[in-house]
């Protein structure tokens, strides 16, 4: 018998929970390949990647959906998802970000420049007619429980009412079978972001549309 699922609700981030489901992903993702290339200092990781997915939930709230778990009131997972066209942000967009963008660049310092060719690959790898899942984690200690699932499940329920397809990429080689159960598909060659022999590497996927019933 499988065990119950987990017992949080899934909910939309109101602005007022950024902070904290920033903290969430940030934790959760510290220890993915392509992050500890970007970000190689420990110590300093996880502040950098807050910074970061603080700028993306603020942004996937206005411009996309972004969901969250929460646990006695605790955001315990955290998802965002842009509609089709909506990622990349637009320059208009990037500059109402530019008080983020300038703490992202005192946290990062010298890892700036990663940042900014892990965005320029990932943005022209987003296809146009697809949704975006740009972030999903779970806190570390609460993973492997059903959270995860039942956050994409929220955000297939969206993306199957539109009919469209959705994109993510990962740079976990053992997300790819965590995304292939979920109905993704690996498209494309793998992208080198570090070394082409030794990487990491963004495993691109991609999850075709499934038909609703109404």
């Amino acid at each position: 018998m499988s065990a119950p699922p987990p017992p949080d609700v899934v909910e939309p981030l109101h602005p007022s929970g950024i902070a904290e489901a920033a903290t969430v992903l940030a934790a959760a993702l510290a220890d993915d390949p392509g992050f500890v290339h970007l970000f190689p200092v420990r110590a300093r990781r996880e502040r950098e990647l807050r910074a970061m997915y603080r700028m993306t939930l603020s942004d996937s709230v206005q411009h996309g959906h972004a969901f969250v778990t929460r646990l006695d009131g605790v955001v315990t997972g955290a998802i965002a998802l842009y509609p089709p066209g909506a990622y990349p942000m637009t320059p208009v967009r990037w500059w109402r970000q530019a008080f983020r963008i300038l703490r992202i660049a005192v946290n990062t310092r010298e890892h700036s420049l990663g940042i900014i060719k892990f965005g320029d690959v990932t943005s022209a790898g987003v296809p146009g007619d697809s949704w975006y899942v740009e972030a999903l984690g779970v806190r570390p200690d609460l993973q492997r429980a059903g959270r995860g699932k039942r956050l994409m499940a929220t955000v297939f329920g969206l993306i199957d009412h539109a009919g469209g397809p959705s994109y993510l990429e990962t740079t976990k080689p053992d997300n790819v079978g965590y995304y292939t159960a979920l109905g993704y598909d690996a498209v494309r060659t793998r992208v080198a972001l570090g070394h082409p022999d030794d990487g990491p590497w963004i495993f691109p996927m991609r999850r075709d549309p499934v038909g609703v019933t109404v």
